[in-house]
């Protein structure tokens, strides 16, 4: 497939997991991508993208990143803000330094891409945004009472700028993932006592009987990226083997 034949597409959180499988489908399919990290170059493998140096967190990153992409390529049709952290925690355990932490990280680095990129997109005669939030937007999850109002905030603000960017025929949609095997998971799962049995406990949560994969999830973005869906907008797509349902 072409679909993303002659489309720039901005990637954060690029360097793994769904970022980087993300990147490898929109290429494959024609696109050219830039992917925005904060690590060391050397310490990744971009797939041929176009590296591109973003602390999401940080409003003039967020415009220098897009006027280079502008000068650079000339346009910009695709932001994708995949950039995010988990942590845990009830709201005792809850401080303010962790609340803003994840906020900033998952929620403010959203609105930031988006009102930095909007008028890029629409110059482009329009385009889209998929944001990637999570199951615990939908829905709450135990011991996660920050990272939860971050993702349900994605969710919301998503819906928003749909009806707000609509008439600039921006499209912006949000993909909802559960367990996807990726670091941040496996991390989580390897600090945990019997690391076997909490898989095993984990994929029972799905379903679908088992943990996702990363290029299941960047199949999803990039159709909401593509004009496949172009008659779908402020929408949260559940990317989670039925654990939503449950």
């Amino acid at each position: 497939m072409t679909r993303f034949a002659d489309k720039v597409v901005l990637v954060t959180g690029a360097s793994t997991g769904i970022g980087l499988e993300t990147i490898v489908r929109i290429q494959d399919e024609g696109g050219l991508v830039y992917a925005a990290h904060r690590r060391k170059e050397t310490e990744m493998d971009l797939r041929g993208a176009r590296p591109l140096h973003l602390d999401v967190t940080d409003e003039r990153e967020w415009g220098t990143a897009i006027e280079q992409i502008i000068a650079q390529s000339g346009r910009l049709d695709v932001l994708i803000n995949n950039a995010g952290i988990r942590e845990s925690g009830t709201i005792e355990e809850t401080g303010l330094q962790l609340w803003y932490h994840l906020l900033d990280t998952n929620l403010t680095s959203t609105f930031l891409g988006c009102r930095a990129a909007v008028p890029a997109i629409r110059r482009s005669g329009g385009g889209a945004i998929v944001n990637v939030s999570s199951i615990t937007g939908i829905r709450g999850t135990e011991n996660m009472v920050a990272y939860s109002a971050s993702k349900s905030g994605v969710i919301a603000m998503t819906a928003s700028l749909a009806l707000d960017l609509a008439r600039d025929h921006i499209r912006v949609n949000a993909v909802c993932p559960a367990a996807i095997r990726t670091r941040m998971v496996t991390s989580w799962l390897s600090q945990s006592a019997d690391e076997a049995a909490a898989e095993a406990a984990l994929r029972q949560k799905h379903p679908i009987g088992r943990i996702g994969e990363p290029q299941e999830v960047a199949s999803v973005i990039a159709f909401l990226a593509s004009d496949d869906a172009g008659f779908m907008t402020g929408l949260a797509i559940p990317v989670d083997g039925g654990r939503s349902i449950r």
